[in-house]
C-alpha cells in the first residue's frame, strides 16, 4: 500500500512538469523561430518482489515504484514562414541556423532572422544577439559591422554592398545530430557536445520571418489530459490515505 503512495505522488510530480513545459511552449507560441519542446518520462528502476519462507527467500518477480522525467526533447520541425514586409527580415527556410555571440562573448546559434542594426552598426537580431559571418577583406569571422553602409543579403548568406561587392557571408551552419544542442532557451542553442557541423540546406527568404512552430491547439489539449491524469494519481493517494486511516483506526482495534 505504501508503495503505492510512491507510485502516485512520483506520477502527480511528472504531470506537474509536464504542465510547466507545456505552459512554456504556450507562452512562446509568437516567439520567432521557437522550437516546442516534449517532457521525456521513463519508469523507475525495477526493485524485485522477494517470497519470503522462514529462512529461504525466492525473487518471483520485480515492480516499479513510479515514473520519472528522462530529459528533454526539442522538436525542430520548421514554423510557418510568414510575409512580414520588413526589409530587414530573413526567414531560412530549410535546415539551418545563424551562428550568435551574445554581449558576453558566448557563440550559439539562433534561427531568429529579424535583424537589427545597433547604435555602433552592428547585425542584430530582435533579442540583441550579434550575427557573426567572415569579413571578405579580412578573412576574419568575428561580428558584422555595417555602420553608414547600404547593403544587401542574399539567399546564400552572401552580404553585398551597393556596388554588389562582397563585404560578408554570414555564418550559417547545420548539424548531424540535433539532439547534441543544448537549449538556453527563447531559441538559442550551443554546441556544447561537438556535434558534428555540417553545410546546411536553406536558402534565407527576404521580408518573411519564421513562426513558432508550437500548434497551440495541440498544448491545450495535452493540459487538459495532464490535469485529468494529476487528478487520477491524487484520487488514488486519497484512496491509500483512507485505507490506511481505517487500518489504523479500526483494524488495530481488533
Amino acid at each position: 500500500m505504501i508503495k503505492g503512495l510512491y507510485t502516485a505522488t512520483s506520477g502527480m510530480i511528472v504531470q506537474q512538469k509536464r504542465q510547466e513545459n507545456v505552459a512554456n511552449n504556450l507562452a512562446n507560441a509568437e516567439t520567432p523561430s521557437f522550437k516546442k519542446q516534449t517532457v521525456l518520462v521513463k519508469s523507475d528502476n525495477n526493485v524485485n518482489v522477494i517470497k519470503s519462507e522462514k529462512t529461504e527467500s525466492e525473487i518471483v518477480g520485480s515492480i516499479s515504484l513510479g515514473t520519472e522525467i528522462d530529459g528533454m526533447k526539442t522538436d525542430f520541425t520548421q514554423g510557418q514562414i510568414i510575409e512580414t514586409g520588413k526589409e530587414y527580415d530573413y526567414a531560412i527556410d530549410g535546415y539551418a541556423f545563424f551562428q550568435i555571440v551574445d554581449e558576453s562573448g558566448q557563440n550559439g546559434y539562433s534561427r531568429n532572422g529579424s535583424f537589427r542594426i545597433d547604435g555602433i552598426g552592428n547585425l542584430t537580431n530582435s533579442q540583441g544577439h550579434y550575427l557573426t559571418g567572415k569579413n571578405a577583406s579580412t578573412g576574419i569571422d568575428g561580428k558584422i559591422n555595417l555602420k553608414d553602409t547600404e547593403f544587401t543579403i542574399k539567399s546564400d548568406g552572401r552580404i553585398l554592398g551597393n556596388d554588389n561587392d562582397l563585404l560578408y557571408t554570414l555564418t550559417i551552419d547545420d548539424f548531424s545530430n540535433y539532439d547534441d544542442l543544448e537549449n538556453l532557451g527563447n531559441g538559442v542553442y550551443v554546441n556544447n557536445k561537438n556535434a558534428q557541423v555540417i553545410e546546411g540546406d536553406f536558402r534565407l527568404v527576404q521580408g518573411f520571418k519564421e513562426n513558432s512552430n508550437v500548434n497551440v491547439l495541440d498544448e491545450m489539449v495535452k493540459m487538459i489530459e495532464i490535469s485529468r491524469a494529476f487528478e487520477s494519481n491524487q484520487r488514488v493517494i486519497q484512496s491509500i490515505d483512507e485505507m490506511l486511516s481505517k487500518a489504523v483506526n479500526e483494524v488495530g482495534k481488533l
